[in-house]
């Protein structure tokens, strides 16, 4: 059966930011559990979601190993991006966007699988302070879409979806996860 990975950081894990520093929302309330429910018929669906995740390095490692296991038959589905904003004091979306074109080129070189690239949901901010974190996410979704296109790569804008986020503006809502499944289903892969 054809693989479809999904493969992410904190939202497709499922992580619940109103608990402790592990916790998830319940598995029927994932987007990735309910896109794999959903497609389990056409597709051994893989949950690959991470807290903290960043772009991956292409010169080996995880990412590189779960890509040589698969064919042109399967499908990873990509949405980091975030963590390499957030996780910074100085957000720098230009060299987000240098890791991600390095991704795609790497991909696009040595793979036959289908890669799609989801651009993330902007990160909300409210806080002056925190302003510069929002303001990368934009530039930076907007860069990796301008790279799909460069390199003939299907990749999906979130950030129209208007998916509820938590108090933090990085986290999907319960309700959140579920919106994400249903528009990520809409986009019918």
């Amino acid at each position: 059966m054809r693989k479809l990975i999904l493969f992410g950081d904190s939202n497709t894990y499922g992580f619940d930011p109103r608990g402790f520093a592990t916790g998830r929302y319940p598995a029927e309330a994932r987007w990735a559990t309910i896109v794999s429910n959903a497609l389990s018929e056409s597709y051994q669906v893989v949950e690959d979601g991470m807290n903290g995740r960043q772009l991956p390095d292409v010169r080996g490692g995880y990412f590189t190993s779960m890509l040589s296991g698969l064919s042109e038959e399967d499908t990873v589905v990509m949405m980091l991006g975030t963590n390499d904003i957030l996780l910074t004091y100085m957000p720098d979306a230009k060299k987000t966007a240098e890791k991600m074109e390095r991704i795609l080129k790497y991909v696009k070189e040595n793979f036959k699988v289908r890669f799609i690239m989801i651009a993330p949901p902007y990160i909300e901010a409210d806080d002056p302070d925190l302003m510069r974190y929002r303001e990368a996410s934009i530039e930076m979704n907007q860069m990796f879409l301008k790279l799909a296109e460069q390199y003939g790569v299907k990749a999906i804008d979130a950030a129209v979806w208007n998916i509820p986020m938590t108090y933090d503006g990085v986290h999907f809502t319960m309700d959140g996860q579920r919106a994400f499944a249903e528009k990520f289903l809409e986009e019918r892969i």
